[in-house]
């Protein structure tokens, strides 16, 4: 066959053409500079990041014309002949199909031979965990000690099934993924010398599929180039490779953000349409949500898999969400995933998954919070503000004084009290919490005497003054007739001793309706005040912050 694909094509033939392994290259190349050379490495790292590429160029460097050099020629014998795979004392091993001790000990024994032309020897062991116990026992004293001009490099993806008598034995190198904008760098100027025309956009998203691997970037280029030749348009090459267009996941970001939990169903119906599993596409939402916490806690540096053009829409979208609300949405959508990867409905799944997304409510930050607290606390302090007495009228209500600088009240301190405690309001009252209301009396009445609490239901007032209670209703009705029975007053005792937790003295009074005509009427004033309490600026401004709502308006009484 002719062809040759592009990860072969474009191997990298020196330590300049490695990408992504700078530290690596650079240690190497120093060693062979100073001819501190290793007899034996280990590469470890993810596929298709480079490191029989290296093993290679390292076994050109000790074999150039011109070497030991850091900088092998690539056009003598011996570097050609080990970029073709023909040299005699290159050997290289799939370690996946020679793994029992009878293949180590073939490489014991033909170690004892000198280099048939270069000047060493070297094994590259590719895929190394794959051999057996056996095999590495029997590897381990030469792989100590061997014969001079003799080079092992081991090769594996998955460096924890090594024993570490292996390990103490090798000098370790740690290969790491590619970056996303290398891998895009490197598929730019191979597109470019090939001649294929192909938009920068689908280089990004090419680049982010192969995950960290330029051969698995080459291949999706093979796979391009194989059906579409070399002009190749954005969505052909979408569809034919199965990829999830990234607007699509965007664009259900931004329904989730709006709480429209329609749009997200909708767009992902589309995706859907297109071919794309609900698996992929719920993968694909997952770490699209990463990006968006990553952007909005560190900032766009920390994220290498995006282009700067998409790094400034996230940023711009994400502007008035709150860092706490974007985890508690990868959270729900990270167990949700998994879920849907059990799923036998995985698209009903995602659906739902959706759904609880869009219509979450959003999470402020404590530190608005306490903001927010320090402002109230500020407009309490600048009016002063009292609930006041209905019984009796104070000055703060019959005149409009400049107002003073005063201490917080108890009613308010409750208010800021629930939210430090995190409790959610649900009543803002304007009662003080040192002592219990007799309007509180009435309703702990009726849950044990209802005949007797509806009667002070009817009373004109009830005031407690001091270690007296005092009933007042209107003369000669049936109430005052009624409250002044013995038998009445002594469970009204026993009632107040055991809700007060004071033994009071029951007192009934009475008042004549025309006095309660002639004077502005008690009910009067009383409905004045709860309208000027519920007027008060404070009150509405911690309304609005908390959410709350005012359910009563309760007096305050002195003991």
């Amino acid at each position: 066959m002719s062809y040759l694909v592009l990860a072969r094509k474009w191997r990298p033939q020196t330590f300049d053409d490695l990408i992504g392994q700078d530290y690596i290259t650079q240690t190497l190349k120093n060693a062979i500079s100073t001819g501190k050379i290793a007899h034996a490495f280990i590469f470890s790292g993810p596929r298709g990041v480079g490191k029989t590429s290296t093993a290679r160029i390292v076994a050109k460097a000790v074999n150039c014309t011109n070497g030991p050099t850091p900088d092998p020629c690539s056009n003598c014998s011996f570097c050609n002949e080990i970029a073709e795979g023909k040299s005699l004392d290159v050997i290289e091993i799939d370690a996946a199909s020679h793994t029992g001790v009878n293949d180590v000990r073939e490489i014991i024994e033909n170690i004892k031979y000198l280099p048939t032309s270069g000047k060493n020897k070297i094994y590259i062991i590719d895929e190394v965990h794959m051999l057996s116990q056996s095999a590495f026992n029997a590897l381990l004293k030469t792989l100590e000690e061997p014969p001079p001009n003799v080079l092992f490099i081991l090769a594996t993806t998955e460096v924890h099934k090594i024993p570490v008598t292996i390990l103490s034995r090798c000098q370790r190198y740690d290969f790491k993924k590619v970056a996303v904008d290398k891998i895009k760098e490197q598929l730019t100027s191979i597109t470019s010398k090939e001649k294929i025309k192909i938009q920068d956009e689908t280089l990004y998203i090419i680049s982010q599929e192969a995950d960290g691997s330029l051969r698995d970037a080459l291949s999706l280029m093979d796979q391009l180039i194989a059906t579409f030749g070399t002009d190749i348009n954005h969505e052909d090459a979408l569809n034919i490779l199965g990829i999830l267009d990234r607007t699509l996941v965007k664009s259900t970001i931004e329904g989730i953000l709006k709480k429209d939990p329609k749009f997200s169903i909708d767009v992902l119906n589309q995706a859907v349409e297109k071919g794309i599993s609900p698996k992929r596409f719920a993968e694909d939402l997952l770490r699209t949500l990463r990006y968006a916490l990553l952007i909005k806690t560190c900032g766009k540096d920390a994220i290498t898999e995006l282009s700067d053009e998409d790094k400034t829409s996230f940023e711009a979208l994400l502007k008035d969400e709150s860092v706490e609300t974007l985890e508690t949405l990868f959270n729900l959508m990270l167990e949700g995933a998994e879920n849907i990867q059990r799923s036998f409905y995985p698209q009903m799944a995602l659906e739902l998954i959706l759904i609880k997304l869009s219509t979450l409510d959003r999470i402020v930050p404590v530190e608005d919070i306490i903001k927010k607290l320090e402002n109230l606390s500020k407009n309490i302090g600048s009016t002063k503000h009292s609930a006041g007495r209905f019984d009796e009228p104070t000055e703060t209500y019959k005149s409009a004084p400049t107002p003073k600088r005063a201490p917080i009240k108890p009613e308010d301190k409750a208010v800021i009290n629930r939210v430090e405690k995190n409790i959610e309001p649900t009543e803002i009252e304007t009662k003080s919490t040192s002592s219990k209301s007799t309007e509180d009396f009435i309703p702990f009445v009726k849950s044990s005497k209802p005949v007797l609490g509806k009667r002070l239901e009817q009373a004109h007032e009830i005031i407690r003054d001091g270690s007296i209670l005092k009933i007042i209703c209107e003369s000669q009705s049936v109430q005052s007739d009624y409250f002044k029975r013995s038998e009445t007053q002594a469970t009204l005792r026993a009632l107040t001793e055991e809700f007060f937790s004071d033994n009071l003295k029951i007192e009934i009074q009475e008042v004549s309706s025309p006095s309660a005509k002639n004077s502005k009427s008690t009910i009067e004033e009383k409905a004045e005040k709860k309208e000027k309490i519920k007027n008060d600026p404070v009150l509405k401004e911690a309304i609005e912050i908390f959410g709350g709502r005012v359910v009563s308006i309760k007096p305050n009484h002195k003991e």
